[in-house]
């Protein structure tokens, strides 16, 4: 199995809808993503013989996520959520704010990366997301 990776940092702040603790306010963060990709055989002719992948794909693909959420305020899609952006919007607030199906854990967003990933044709096998230096989550199908 051969296997290569690439990883970006972005910044991001985020909301954790209902929960209860030191995290219960919106704050931020500075994630790490780690992806990998793999494969069995390298290819064999062609711009990619010789290669998993050309790491240019992966990296113009995890630019695409970085610019997703870089420097944006994760909200989860819900009625916590749209109060929120109704409270920012009704007092003059301009925030780059971005509205997801999920509650915005690193387990979740970790996910969500992945399947991205992969629906721009990588075969992505594992995704590591950093919330701190020390705390992360890997995700792999």
């Amino acid at each position: 199995m051969f296997t290569i990776k690439s990883e970006i940092e972005m910044d991001v702040s985020h909301y954790l809808s209902s929960y209860e603790g030191k995290c219960k306010n919106i704050h931020g963060h500075r994630y790490r993503l780690v992806a990998k990709v793999s494969s069995e055989e390298l290819h064999q002719e062609g711009q990619l013989r010789g290669m998993v992948d050309d790491f240019g794909n992966l990296k113009k693909a995890l630019k695409r996520v970085h610019d997703l959420f870089d420097h944006k305020l994760l909200l989860e899609d819900n009625e916590e959520g749209h109060k929120l952006v109704e409270f920012f919007s009704s007092n003059g607030m301009d925030f780059d704010i971005l509205l997801l199906p999920y509650r915005t854990t690193a387990e979740e967003m970790s996910r969500d990366i992945y399947r991205r990933l992969q629906a721009e044709g990588l075969n992505v096998t594992e995704v590591e997301l950093f919330e701190t230096p020390t705390n992360s989550c890997i995700y792999s199908e």
